[in-house]
């Protein structure tokens, strides 16, 4: 049912009108149209006009692709960054990076091993592996062992944030670091881009970041999501990062409970 459901027509024509974006970003884009349409895994690559190449595992892999390529969610990266990926899935914001600017370098973070992988394989598949640095570890707001969940939580990939009788089964055990951390074993004199996708994690993230590592941190651009009442919300963040020097240059929410937030150093 739930198959059926997803293939509905108004909700198959809902993803077709993405067309015209998509026939601008992709060499092979009847194929992508078609498999996103019914939610289908392709055998072979997407070829990007960007010369980028992205394999993919599952039909809800398409979701990256959009975000990134097409709706640009995290804008353009400047010639020379120095990047961090945080929650960086298949490598989708990663291989952007690294194929539309000159001379950056990457950092990227992920903790689910199937998705690290495929990671991998991406950036092998477009000869990055001098340009992109995996690691296969989440992010939180200390370095423990946590419980990652997989499935049933609310989000569309894994969090470490756990839904109410979240099923145990569901979920996998994975090697976190902090943000401070990736600072210091990476000795990063400064962080031009911190992207992140961390599926509720981004609160504890930086809300436990000592405030003299944002002053290496230029911009975040990040997904937020709408978790709580508490410190858990995007009035709460931004409040947050503009004590810390950053104003925000953009706040837009892209469903009932998330959306983008961009915060720049103040120069």
């Amino acid at each position: 049912m739930a198959g059926e459901d997803f293939r509905s027509a108004s909700k198959i024509a809902r993803r077709l009108m993405l067309t015209p974006l998509v026939a601008r970003s992709l060499e092979n884009w009847p194929s992508f149209m078609y498999n996103y349409a019914l939610g289908i895994t392709p055998t072979a690559p997407y070829r990007f006009r960007s010369g980028a190449r992205l394999r993919i595992a599952r039909g809800v892999d398409h979701v990256p692709i959009i975000e990134v390529f097409l709706r640009q969610d995290y804008g353009e990266i400047p010639d020379g960054a120095t990047i961090v990926d945080l929650g960086a899935n298949i490598g989708a914001f990663s291989i952007y990076a690294a194929t539309t600017t000159r001379n950056c370098r990457l950092y990227a973070y992920e903790p689910m091993p199937a998705y690290f992988d495929l990671m991998q394989r991406n950036v092998q598949l477009n000869g990055l592996e001098g340009v992109v640095e995996c690691f296969n570890l989440a992010v939180a707001g200390d370095s423990d062992r946590r419980t990652l969940f997989d499935a049933g939580n609310g989000f569309h990939f894994p969090s470490l944030v756990a839904a109410a009788h979240q099923s145990e089964r569901a979920s996998t055990n994975v090697d976190c670091t902090t943000i401070a951390g990736i600072i210091g074993s990476n000795a990063l004199a400064r962080i031009d881009v911190l992207k992140m996708d961390v599926e509720g994690a981004e609160y504890e993230s930086l809300y436990g970041t000592p405030s003299n590592c944002f002053e290496r941190i230029r911009e975040i651009r990040m997904e937020y999501h709408e978790l709580d009442a508490g410190r858990r919300n995007v009035r709460s963040l931004a409040d947050f990062l503009k004590d810390r020097g950053y104003r925000i240059a953009r706040q837009q929410a892209t469903t009932p409970t998330g959306g983008n937030l961009w915060a720049v150093q103040h120069d």
